[in-house]
């Protein structure tokens, strides 16, 4: 957000249950929060078409809202996002315990808590933030949005939609929470050797080799000015390419 609001005005929402907002919702879904969402843009008054940023849940809603509502946004990037809400069934087998242990609950043992105290943060207040954001989240919380996430699946959304809104999708590599194979073998986006020639619209998909389930905190600088790129970017100029003074830094990211 801080690099971003050097050129834009920048919002960061909490969804009901976390961050700061109201812990006493009941039946929160994704397409409660993607209400909540397009309710927020009309009581700040922002009625013309906005970029819109969401990671992991919030991509998921970011689509949802996207798709039911193109004519509120103009650019949408998602990160670290399950397509298919049973990805993350997977990933739960596997850590031997149940689902509800990806989002934090007070025990320092669960898979989503060693996660998330194992992130390199440079920023002390920013790190400390993540650990109550992790720390504070209910069992009613966890369980309602656990559900709607695992019986929610974007890809056909995300097939349908609408054609002027382009889309950015950024995944880590090492995502233990997220993989991003599944988004790698989704043929919605297009690739490094395609163009707009081809007729595709110009979906993109990064993935970020060496990074985890947090792009833009483990590696912010590179995460900012790729967002950037694509948000100031003309649309017959997207996808977006990895510049030359990049590539002397970072030779090792592979964009897909």
């Amino acid at each position: 957000m801080d690099q971003v609001s050097v050129r834009y005005r920048t919002y960061a929402l909490d969804f009901w249950g976390f961050g700061e907002s109201e812990r006493s919702h009941a039946n929160l879904s994704i397409s409660v929060y993607a209400a909540m969402l397009i309710n927020f843009l009309d009581n700040m008054g922002m009625h013309q078409p906005v970029n819109v940023v969401g990671h992991g849940l919030g991509g998921m809603v970011a689509l949802q809202a996207t798709h039911e509502h193109p004519e509120r946004f103009s650019r949408l990037a998602i990160v670290s996002t399950p397509l298919q809400g049973t990805v993350l069934s997977n990933v739960a087998k596997r850590s031997g315990g149940t689902i509800s242990r990806l989002f934090g609950q007070n025990n320092p043992t669960t898979t989503w808590t060693r996660l998330v105290r194992q992130l390199p943060v440079d920023d002390p207040e920013v790190q400390q933030e993540l650990y109550e954001d992790t720390d504070s989240l209910s069992e009613q919380v966890i369980n309602s949005v656990q559900k709607s996430i695992l019986n929610t699946d974007l890809r056909h959304t995300l097939s349908e939609l609408h054609d002027t809104i382009p889309v950015l999708a950024v995944y880590g590599e090492k995502d233990a929470i997220v993989p991003p194979d599944h988004a790698r073998s989704y043929t919605f986006f297009i690739d490094d050797n395609e163009t707009n020639a081809t007729g595709k619209r110009p979906h993109q998909l990064v993935i970020l080799p060496g990074v985890n389930h947090f792009p833009f905190l483990e590696d912010t600088r590179i995460f900012s000015r790729m967002l950037l790129d694509f948000l100031s970017s003309k649309r017959e100029d997207l996808p977006i390419a990895l510049k030359e003074h990049w590539r002397r830094r970072v030779s090792q990211r592979e964009y897909l």
